[in-house]
């Protein structure tokens, strides 16, 4: 009975499972990361927030209605001596009167509109500049976030390649230790030879290790990039590449920064001519509505009721404003060089990322051949090792050196590959 009462309890328990995330190629990862990516999120925000300053500015343009109540106690009233006489009074006597009851309540509705304020359609202006600066912010937010995105995901196909690679070493190392052992056992070897063979088994399980590591490193820069808590499995692998014949560094002109700067400098440009229309004459139309009440606050509460209202325009003429609009003036027109020399940074450092993409790949594609001549001479030679090495008639010393030799060529075409398809990408894809 308690061991049924203990297995029920064990089922009541709930089971959680951790679902990876499959990523089969780079494309299907950068659409998971826009979707979920918090970067991503986050560069999304940046026209939605500037639109919201576009739709504030433009309201400074359209007219106000405001409702007020306001409620007033006057201990001293306004008051005023009037002669008597008219009054009715006798000659000479004069009458203290007071203007207005101690208790007033006020309410109504107020209405005000901008006819002629150039400075706030000079600040429509720049605000929408600015949404279409930021529009293009957030296209060069993504774009990096992409190649970001395209560096990790190739690191972490690289590595795990010089793991597989790793792996097979230690197939043939374990195959080694078979050979000299049986050598060693039929007394044909230095017992010093079998412990350098036993030594090379070391340092290829050692080297397993750091490559799982390595592997282990990529793939969570990768979760960090798109904040897979649950992990992510990479199904890709690296095979057979066609390498595709580039003759020049693609134009800066795609890219998404290239037209961030420009339109900073249209920005500011827009910014200088809000600034130098913020000293000139407005011109306002307004009206209010008032109801008013006054009251002693007898018990019967009887007072005076009247309304009133009224329609003015209003012109405002800056004359003196502390140097205000000189020196907002001066900010505009620095913070405009600035812009004209951040677009010279970004021109320089596209410029430059476009030319080293392209040299990267370019170096990698006039290496691939002869590098992949190499992996196949070294591994044609490491088999001719193998066999020579059991049948007795080579030294361990000779054999460790071509081991080494294929392992060297090996990873150094694989990285060669990995980068090439990385160039190829960065160079000609528009992210």
């Amino acid at each position: 009975m308690r061991f049924l009462n203990a297995l029920f309890s064990f089922l009541l328990i709930p089971v959680f499972s951790t679902a990876q995330l499959q990523v089969n190629s780079i494309d299907e990862l950068i659409r998971y990361a826009d979707r979920n990516g918090p970067a991503a999120k986050q560069a999304r925000l940046m026209p939605e927030i500037a639109q919201q300053d576009v739709r504030i500015t433009r309201s400074g343009l359209y007219p106000r209605v405001n409702a007020f109540a306001q409620g007033d106690y006057y201990p001293i009233l306004i008051t005023q001596i009037i002669p008597g006489a008219a009054f009715g009074r006798p000659e000479g006597e004069v009458v203290k009167v007071e203007f207005g009851l101690p208790y007033t309540l006020q309410t109504g509705a107020e209405f005000s509109m901008p006819v002629v304020n150039l400075e706030k359609w000079a600040a429509l202006k720049r605000s929408k500049a600015e949404y279409a600066e930021a529009q293009w912010g957030s296209k060069a937010a993504l774009e990096d976030y992409h190649i970001q995105l395209t560096q990790a995901y190739y690191q972490v196909l690289a590595n795990r390649e010089v793991l597989r690679l790793n792996q097979e070493n230690v197939t043939t190392t374990n195959e080694l230790i078979r050979i000299m052992q049986d050598k060693l056992d039929a007394g044909v070897i230095n017992p010093a030879d079998f412990n350098r063979s036993k030594n090379l088994q070391l340092d290829v399980r050692t080297l397993d290790a750091t490559y799982k590591r390595m592997l282990e490193l990529s793939l969570n820069a990768l979760k960090r990039l798109i904040a897979a808590d649950d992990g992510i499995a990479v199904n890709e692998s690296i095979g057979d590449y066609e390498w595709p014949v580039i003759s020049s560094p693609a134009a800066i002109s795609n890219r998404a920064a290239w037209h961030e700067a420009e339109f900073k400098i249209r920005a500011a440009e827009l910014a200088v001519a809000e600034a130098s229309r913020g000293g000139l004459p407005k011109l306002g139309l307004a009206g209010r509505y008032t109801y008013n009440y006054q009251t002693k606050l007898q018990e019967d509460f009887e007072g005076v009721q009247f309304n009133m209202a009224n329609v003015n325009m209003r012109l405002d003429v800056p004359l003196f404003q502390g140097n205000y609009y000189r020196a907002l003036k001066k900010k505009s027109k620095l913070l405009l060089e600035s812009a004209h020399y951040e677009q010279e940074a970004t021109t320089a450092e596209l410029t430059q990322q476009q030319s080293d993409w392209f040299v990267q790949y370019t170096t990698a594609f006039n290496k691939n051949a002869e590098l992949k001549q190499k992996v196949e001479t070294t591994r044609e030679n490491l088999k001719i090792a193998n066999l020579s090495l059991k049948e007795g008639v080579m030294e361990f010393d000779q054999y460790n050196e071509i081991f080494r030799e294929y392992n060297r060529a090996k990873i150094e075409y694989l990285q060669n590959l990995s980068d090439g398809i990385l160039y190829h990408l960065l160079s000609t894809q528009t992210f």
